[in-house]
C-alpha cells in the first residue's frame, strides 16, 4: 500500500533524535579543544547536566557520533560538514524513517544524498502512523485485522 507519512509525525520522530544537536557544541573526537572544554564543564558543574537543560534527546553512540545530552555536546568521528551531517543523521534515522533523500545546507554550502527505500513498515490505514509490534496504531488505536 502506498501512503504518505504525516509530516508532523516525521517531525516528531526526527526531533526525538535531532534535538541533541539543537544548540549543542559539536566537535570532532580529535579536536584539541575537547579536553579543555570538558574540564571547564566539570569546573562549572555542568558536565553532568544543569537544571535549565530540559531540551535534550536520548544519548546515543554510533560509529559516526556520540551524543552527551546532559552537557549538550556531540562528538563526531569526522569534520562536521554538510556531507558529514547527512551521514550522521541518516545513520540515526534510517531504522525509524524510510529516508530516500536528505539535503542539508549551511550558508552557501549544500549537499544532498539519495538512498534506496529499505523499510517495509505496516502503517495505519487511517492516519499513516507505523503500527506497533502488536499491529496497533499508537495514535488512533486502529488494530490490524
Amino acid at each position: 500500500m502506498n501512503m504518505v507519512f504525516p509530516c508532523n509525525e516525521i517531525q516528531k520522530t526526527a526531533w526525538n533524535v535531532l534535538k541533541n544537536f539543537d544548540h549543542a557544541l559539536i566537535l570532532r573526537e580529535d579536536d584539541p579543544l575537547l579536553p579543555a572544554i570538558l574540564d571547564v564543564y566539570e569546573k562549572q558543574g555542568i558536565k553532568n547536566g544543569a537544571p535549565t537543560n530540559t531540551m535534550k534527546g536520548p544519548a546515543f553512540k554510533t560509529e559516526l557520533a556520540t551524543a552527551y545530552p546532559e552537557c549538550r555536546l556531540v562528538v563526531t568521528k569526522e569534520t562536521m560538514t554538510v556531507e558529514g551531517m547527512i551521514k550522521i543523521i541518516y545513520d540515526l534515522l534510517k531504522d525509524k524513517l524510510n529516508i530516500v533523500k536528505l539535503t542539508f545546507s549551511s550558508g552557501v554550502n549544500k549537499a544532498s544524498e539519495e538512498y534506496e527505500p529499505h523499510l517495509d513498515l505496516n502503517r495505519c490505514p487511517l492516519c499513516g502512523i507505523a503500527l506497533d509490534e502488536k499491529g496497533v496504531c499508537p495514535k488512533c488505536g486502529y488494530k490490524k485485522g
